[in-house]
C-alpha cells in the first residue's frame, strides 16, 4: 500500500495524526540514542581522565624517586671524593712518616747503614729570579758516634748559552763560602744560593772531608739532578 493510499483511508486528520507520531517517535528516538551515545562519550572521557590521573601520580611518583637517586649519587660522589682525598692526605702522612723512621734508624741504628756520613734531604726552593733556599741534613751513622766536623763544598753544574759552567762555594757568588759542619748525631743546613739568571742548572753537588777532631776519617762526595732537589713550595 502507498502512502497515497494509506491517506485515502485514514482521511486527512488522521494521516496527519499519523505522521506526527511517526515524527515525535523518531525525534524521541534520535534523543534518546543521543542519550545513550553522550553517556557513552561520558563514560570514555572519565575513564580517560582516570587515567591520565593515575599516570600523572606515577610519574610523580618516579620523578621524585628519580630525584632522590640523584641526590644519593651526588653525595655518593662526594664522599667517594672525600674519601679519596683523605686517603691520599693519609698515604702522604705515611711517606712522610716512613721518611722520618728511615732518617731517625740512619741516625741511631747505624748497623742498617754502610755509610759513616751522609746527606739527606736535599730540597731547593727559588725565592727569586736568581736566589735560591737550600736544605738538607748532616748525619752521621756509625755506631760509636763522636764529634765529627768539616767544611762542605756545593757546586752547581749547568749550562750558559749552551756551554758548561760551574759555580761553587766560596769561588763564585753562588755561596760566600763553603759550609762550616760541627755535630754528633745530624745538623742541619739551611743557605741562600745565588745562580745567575741566564744560568740553567743542571745538578748540585757536595763534597766534604770528614774530620774526627784533627784526625781525618774520609771523603764523602754525592750529587743530585737539579730537577730531583727543586720544589715548588716552602713548607
Amino acid at each position: 500500500m502507498t502512502t497515497e493510499q494509506l491517506k485515502e483511508v485514514l482521511g486527512n486528520y488522521k494521516w496527519t495524526l499519523l505522521v506526527a507520531f511517526i515524527m515525535f517517535a523518531m525525534v524521541g528516538f534520535g534523543y534518546k540514542l543521543a542519550r545513550i551515545l553522550d553517556e557513552g562519550d561520558g563514560k570514555k572521557v572519565q575513564a580517560q581522565q582516570e587515567t591520565i590521573a593515575i599516570l600523572s601520580e606515577e610519574n610523580n611518583a618516579l620523578t621524585t624517586k628519580v630525584n632522590q637517586l640523584e641526590v644519593a649519587m651526588e653525595l655518593a660522589k662526594l664522599e667517594a671524593e672525600n674519601i679519596a682525598t683523605m686517603l691520599s692526605e693519609q698515604r702522604k702522612e705515611l711517606e712522610a712518616q716512613q721518611e722520618l723512621l728511615s732518617f731517625y734508624e740512619r741516625v741511631m741504628a747505624p748497623e742498617k747503614s754502610d755509610e759513616g756520613f751522609a746527606i739527606e734531604g736535599v730540597e731547593v726552593f727559588k725565592l727569586s729570579d736568581n736566589t735560591y733556599q737550600l736544605r738538607l741534613v748532616l748525619l752521621q751513622s756509625k755506631q760509636q758516634k763522636a764529634v765529627i766536623n768539616g767544611s762542605l763544598d756545593i757546586a752547581v753544574a749547568g749550562k750558559r748559552n749552551g756551554e758548561p759552567v760551574t759555580l761553587k762555594s766560596g769561588k763564585s757568588n753562588l755561596l760566600a763560602e763553603d759550609v762550616k759542619y760541627r755535630f754528633r748525631f745530624f745538623q742541619a743546613v739551611n743557605v741562600t744560593l745565588t745562580i745567575e739568571e741566564d744560568i740553567n742548572p743542571e745538578s748540585i753537588s757536595f763534597s766534604t772531608t770528614v774530620y774526627q777532631y784533627k784526625t781525618r776519617k774520609g771523603n764523602y762526595e754525592i750529587s743530585v739532578p737539579w730537577n730531583e732537589a727543586l720544589s715548588v713550595e716552602i713548607e
